[in-house]
């Protein structure tokens, strides 16, 4: 995968993460992962299609998509009901539109899906043979993962 389809959506998580939900975020060491079993309670899944394709996947704790909600809401969120789901949806959903806008710069047609949600502890996200870079952060709420699933068509 190449380094110049990775840095957008490191540079978008952490751009959007700040803007939207006022949470500073600073960026770990970056693996690959063979297996894509999440370690956190919560996912947004964005796919990607066109000429780069494959799904981005943004996941977290309990507590840090509670305040990621309760910031971009503006009402105390304290469990992962709908309102905590549809703000963590929205926030893969700002992420991946950001980070898209420099693929269409580097000359990529890509398109973006609507975000799907996923809940529980170590669910399990099958990659259909597509390398995945794993992309940690940690903020002062917790850490979370963003995980960068492409290929070229």
């Amino acid at each position: 995968m190449k380094v110049e389809y990775i840095n957008p959506f490191i540079e978008s998580t952490l751009k959007s993460l700040e803007m939207m939900a006022q949470i500073s975020a600073t960026r770990d060491d970056l693996s690959l992962k063979q297996d894509l079993i999440t370690t956190y309670d919560i996912s947004s899944i964005v796919s990607l299609t066109g000429e780069v394709e494959g799904s981005i996947i943004v996941s977290m704790p309990t507590a840090l998509a509670c305040k990621v909600a309760t910031n971009l809401l503006m009402e105390e969120c304290t469990e992962l009901d709908q309102n905590v789901q549809d703000a963590i949806g929205e926030m893969g959903n700002i992420i991946v539109g950001d980070a898209r806008r420099a693929l269409v710069a580097l000359g990529k047609n890509v398109t973006i899906s609507l975000p799907n949600i996923v809940l529980g502890q170590g669910h399990v996200i099958s990659r259909k043979g597509i390398p995945c870079i794993a992309i940690p952060f940690n903020t002062e709420f917790g850490p979370f993962e963003v995980n960068v699933g492409l290929k070229e068509t």
